[in-house]
């Protein structure tokens, strides 16, 4: 079904780490929780050296104009930590992938770390204009889709989600037109199930 996203370039996306993040604890190191501005850092993260247990879990503290903000670098990319939801879990900020746009797009590849997007925790939306969105993993397996639908007027935007099929560590984004005026700008981004319980945004986990 299709929905109204007017801020849909603010929404964040969800990741979760891979098991082995059940044997760095063992290895954790004793040191109280951090905390960069409002956000509390869990371990296995950590912003000093002592506190994080392995360098994909390092925090850094820098300077924005909202003031300071938490950031763990991803394969050359700085995610923003914007909070902590479960043990295995924090919710981070995720760019969107932007198509037919003025716009840089920006891709996270997860491959070779120990985090992966989760299907359990995480949807795929898309907004444009009557586009068939569909989101293929690294291996090109289809993990799922939907449609724009139309407005009346057909100049207004539309929005519409769905749920993912299986995890996966990066994706790539299909758009389709199913109106010949539907080659417009369009969105798409994976978001957080816990944005719509809570009214706030997604999370990354340790």
């Amino acid at each position: 079904m299709g929905f109204h996203l007017p801020l849909y370039f603010i929404l964040l996306l969800l990741f979760l780490l891979c098991p082995i993040l059940q044997a760095a604890e063992s290895q954790e190191p004793a040191c109280d929780k951090e905390a960069c501005g409002n956000i509390t850092i869990p371990s296995p993260f950590g912003i000093h050296s002592s506190c994080y247990t392995k360098p994909w879990f390092r925090v850094t503290c820098n300077p924005t104009p909202n003031g300071v903000k938490p950031f763990i670098n991803v394969n050359g990319i700085d995610l923003e930590v914007l909070d902590s939801i479960y043990s295995d879990a924090i919710l981070i900020n995720n760019p969107v992938t932007y198509i037919n746009c003025n716009k840089a797009s920006v891709s996270v590849d997860l491959s070779g770390t120990p985090f992966f997007f989760s299907s359990d925790m995480n949807y795929f939306g898309s907004v444009g204009f009557g586009n068939l969105a569909t989101i293929l993993s690294n291996e090109g397996d289809s993990l799922g889709g939907c449609i724009q639908l139309r407005s009346d007027d057909g100049a207004s935007e539309s929005g519409c989600f769905t749920a993912i099929t299986g995890n996966f560590t990066s994706y790539t984004v299909n758009m389709t037109a199913m109106y010949p005026d539907s080659n417009r700008c369009a969105s798409a981004f994976i978001f957080s199930a816990y944005s719509f319980s809570n009214g706030s945004i997604p999370f990354l986990n340790p």
